[in-house]
């Protein structure tokens, strides 16, 4: 059961020229695990799971930067990302590295908590053995920033970040 009780994810890291860089993610839910992203020598380091570091690429991203990512990565050139464009990001999540692939599926106006709002939508594409669906929408008056992002499990169990409000920016 994924989504059963309380779960708390935080990404830290560095705002660099090529994007988010991160640095530590932490996932909590029943107790706290920890990926910490080194850079400099391409390992990651987790503090529970099968296998105690990874390698990692230059621009690999953790569970939640990736969906800040995305948007930058889009805002820089949209024209460059019709529909159908695959972006594929080494994903660190708390136990191991994954190719996560998001592909684009295209405009939509969402009727969300913030009023209605023009967005492009993204889905992660599945992997052998994964029954985990990703679908993200980036505002496109909103500088390509989520504005929702929905997590499905296979059994039924799903979470759904919806943007409440926001300021002009």
């Amino acid at each position: 059961m994924l989504f059963l009780g309380s779960r708390a994810q935080q990404s830290q890291g560095l705002v660099t020229a090529r994007g988010l860089r991160p640095e530590r993610f932490t996932d909590e839910a029943r107790k706290e695990r920890t990926a910490q992203l080194d850079f400099a020598t391409h390992r990651v380091r987790f503090s529970d799971g099968a296998t105690a570091t990874a390698d990692i690429g230059d621009d690999a991203q953790d569970r939640l930067s990736v969906f800040v990512q995305l948007g930058a990565l889009i805002a820089a050139a949209p024209q460059d990302y019709p529909r159908g464009t695959r972006i594929r990001f080494e994903t660190v999540g708390v136990r191991h590295v994954d190719p996560w692939t998001f592909e684009v599926q295209g405009p939509e106006v969402l009727h969300l908590p913030a009023g209605d709002t023009p967005a492009l939508k993204l889905q992660r594409l599945p992997q052998d053995g994964d029954d985990q669906t990703d679908e993200l929408w980036l505002g496109t008056g909103l500088s390509y920033l989520p504005v929702r992002i929905r997590l499905s499990q296979g059994g039924g169990d799903w979470v759904d970040l919806q943007l409440r409000d926001h300021e002009t920016p």
